[in-house]
């Protein structure tokens, strides 16, 4: 991958719309699978069969469709799940490094996501070695 790759989605459903709980286990609820669904069209109309292979940088420019309070991050498994299951990528454990930011509000919502390559996994440091 030598380009950015960027895509313009809507708006994700929280983790806690994503799934849905039964007797029987955990599912992706509905709204959960009409989203992925509208991702994978999204992503063939914008960039057609385009399979990004290695590890990635994603940057996640998020514009909510209103002033509610939002936790970000309880978006994000829903749009990496759509995002992987679209094909783009091959596993969402192929992002390294992840950026989320907050936009001004976009009514309806949208999201930004801006994909990479990815730079090197940090080494560990030890801070008790480091004095």
């Amino acid at each position: 991958m030598t380009d950015n790759t960027i895509l313009y989605l809507n708006w994700p459903p929280t983790v806690n719309n994503y799934y849905s709980h039964t007797r029987n286990g955990v599912f992706i609820s509905a709204k959960g699978r009409r989203y992925a669904s509208a991702v994978a069209d999204d992503i063939q109309e914008q960039l057609g069969n385009m399979h990004i292979e290695g590890s990635v940088l994603m940057e996640v420019k998020m514009y909510p469709p209103d002033r509610r309070k939002r936790d970000l991050d309880n978006h994000m498994k829903a749009l990496q799940d759509a995002i992987v299951k679209a094909g783009l990528l091959e596993d969402d454990s192929l992002i390294n490094q992840l950026f989320i930011y907050r936009g001004e509000v976009v009514k309806g919502g949208l999201i930004v996501v801006e994909l990479s390559e990815s730079g090197p996994i940090l080494p560990y440091i030890d801070s008790a070695q480091s004095t």
